[in-house]
């Protein structure tokens, strides 16, 4: 366990806890099924009392503000606070040990107290590819903090090389996950959009040697997670596809 304070949430465990319950409400499952979930997929846990209690304090506290405390999850955190485990740890400093025993003090006064109504849980949005592998992008640069710039106002050519997935949590990333676009730059900069003919004379600015599994095309200039509303601010375009 990383702590770093003696607040509920000040430490490693149940920062996770309750990102991982709250993540499983997001994507539609039953708060029974939630709470199995998290149980289940950190049973580790379980192998030592003190991080036990904290799975137990994180998952009755967020149950409890979103309206959906089970009794025995319930009953198991106000369990392990009676029992003093959680505050062995504590013992050696009389102050820090007198903060979290309050904190714990609270937290049985809240789970004993009567809950909140059941809050509605925001649907969990994800993100997805804008372009398609190959894509020629045409960008003019008018962010007006380059406006001064000697390259305001111009264009520069951009080409969609892959797709990266990244994780969303600890769900399982072949069901559930965001999508990147992943650019390269071509050497060029001009006042209008060019013709396709000239980008077959143009060569991709190694940026960086990084490789997600695109073999031998690791030139990636960016990663682009935009929503579509943010994508529309920008000035992006489609003039083109290359074969790759």
């Amino acid at each position: 366990m990383g702590a770093w304070g003696t607040g509920l949430y000040q430490d490693d465990t149940t920062c996770d806890i309750k990102d991982e319950y709250i993540t499983y409400l997001q994507i539609g499952i039953t708060n029974e099924e939630a709470t199995k979930k998290v149980i289940e997929e950190n049973d580790w846990c379980f192998e030592d009392e003190e991080e036990g209690a904290l799975l137990w304090f994180a998952l009755a506290d967020t149950q409890w503000k979103y309206g959906r405390l089970l009794d025995e999850v319930k009953e198991k955190a106000i369990e392990c606070i009676d029992s003093g485990v959680d505050l062995e740890k504590w013992k050696e400093d009389e102050k820090l040990y007198e903060k979290r025993k309050k904190v714990l003090e609270e937290l049985k006064k809240k789970l004993n107290s009567e809950q909140p109504p059941e809050k509605k849980v925001s649907k969990m949005k994800f993100f997805r590819a804008h372009w398609k592998v190959g894509d020629i992008l045409s960008y003019q640069i008018l962010d007006e903090e380059l406006k001064d710039h000697k390259w305001y106002g111009k264009y520069v050519l951009l080409k969609v090389v892959g797709t990266y997935r990244s994780n969303i949590g600890s769900l399982p990333r072949d069901i559930y996950y965001n999508e990147d676009d992943l650019l390269t730059l071509y050497n060029w900069i001009g006042d209008k959009k060019p013709d396709l003919q000239l980008i077959k004379s143009l060569k991709i600015i190694p940026f960086s040697e990084i490789d997600r599994g695109l073999g031998k095309e690791k030139q990636m200039l960016a990663t682009v997670l935009f929503s579509e509303r943010e994508l529309k601010k920008l000035n992006i375009e489609v003039i083109g596809r290359e074969k790759n």
